[in-house]
């Protein structure tokens, strides 16, 4: 039973579980296949589970802050894609892709609980990807 569903919400036009990082928390020099980002008490919900998120209908959502700071580094594989489809077909973007690893730390804050994860070297990914990406109208 998900208790737990912590992201910024939904805006009114639509764009959900995203937010604004400061550009100071951003870092990234693709050539050496290394970005990171941080940042620190972003404002965030608890709607207990997704369906809450997602479409409401459930207990109103509690306020809290999280804070956290993801690396990518290395270079495994370097990827040119360029799709021309038409975008309603999942298409119009090109992009250069730099596949590595990446690693996370994160806190997080709502009413009386703190959720704390292990520290960023403990953590490890599967599969990790920063890169360029031209789509919409910077799309040629």
């Amino acid at each position: 039973m998900q208790i737990h569903d912590l992201n910024p919400g939904i805006k009114a036009d639509g764009l959900f579980w995203t937010t604004t990082i400061p550009n100071e928390g951003i870092e990234v020099h693709l050539g050496k296949g290394f970005a990171s980002m941080e940042a620190t008490n972003v404002p965030i919900y608890d709607y207990g589970d997704f369906g809450n998120a997602l479409f409401g209908g459930g207990p109103a959502p509690i306020p809290g802050l999280v804070s956290f700071t993801v690396e990518w580094h290395g270079v495994n594989e370097r990827v040119k894609v360029r799709n021309n489809n038409p975008p309603t077909s999942g298409g119009g973007f090109a992009g250069e892709f730099i596949r590595n690893a990446a690693q996370m730390e994160w806190t997080a804050t709502v009413g009386d609980f703190t959720f704390v994860s292990d520290p960023l070297t403990t953590s490890s990914s599967v599969f990790a990807e920063i890169g360029h990406e031209r789509n919409g109208a910077f799309f040629p």
